[in-house]
């Protein structure tokens, strides 16, 4: 039940982070989803294999 409350956090975090990289204009809008989605991606993987390790 932890997990899906932290990786809600997760994302937005990255997604606030994203839409300040857009507004400073770092980075164009178009390229914010995958920028969030792969460590979102990453991080999901890497907890479950962790999880399932340690039961």
């Amino acid at each position: 039940m932890l997990k899906p409350a932290i990786l809600a956090l997760i994302r937005q975090v990255l997604t606030f982070a994203g839409t300040a990289l857009v507004a400073m204009g770092y980075v164009q809008a178009s390229d914010i989803e995958p920028v969030i989605g792969a460590p979102l991606s990453i991080v999901s993987v890497v907890w479950s294999v962790a999880d399932k390790r340690l039961r």
